[in-house]
């Protein structure tokens, strides 16, 4: 991911070297995203975006995450019955403990709107049975303040 940020990357070589770099760089991740195991590429998602949400030595990395968030988050309903919702749902809950709500930066404003899109698109899917999966935020160390109200909300749109 830390390569597909490299300033001008596009613009080495003299024979467009840098943008057949580039869009082969951008090929693999689609394809890590498309074909490995996607409950753990959640996760793997949400704790970089966790770790590296106020990062100032990549400033573009939590936006990269968030689009390839973004794009699973489209395919969702291809990839549900594989997924492991609890483990996800966990990832989601420890990325929202880390944020200061009180004082959200614009990293935080688009990780909170990525996993409101991931939340709803989960409910949509498993509606009633999400409150299965959502006992194992619970059953953490830190309270929820966010989620439960979130699913209750998309619950009562359906």
């Amino acid at each position: 991911m830390t390569r597909l940020l490299i300033e001008n990357l596009d613009k080495v070589g003299d024979n467009k070297e840098g943008e057949l770099i580039l869009k082969n760089l951008n090929s693999s991740m689609l394809r890590l995203l498309e074909n490995c195991n996607h409950t753990y590429i959640f996760c793997v998602l949400f704790n970089l975006l966790r770790k590296y949400k106020d990062y100032p030595l990549m400033p573009k990395l939590p936006n990269l995450i968030i689009k390839c968030l973004l794009k699973l988050s489209k395919i969702l309903e291809k990839l549900i019955d594989k997924l492991d919702i609890e483990k996800i749902l966990l990832a989601i809950h420890e990325y929202l403990v880390v944020i200061n709500h009180d004082n959200k930066t614009q990293n935080d404003e688009m990780g909170i709107r990525i996993v409101k899109t991931v939340t709803n698109e989960l409910v949509k899917l498993k509606r009633d049975g999400i409150w299965e999966s959502y006992r194992v935020i619970q059953c953490h160390n830190q309270p929820d303040n966010h989620i439960h109200r979130w699913i209750q909300i998309i619950l009562k749109s359906l």
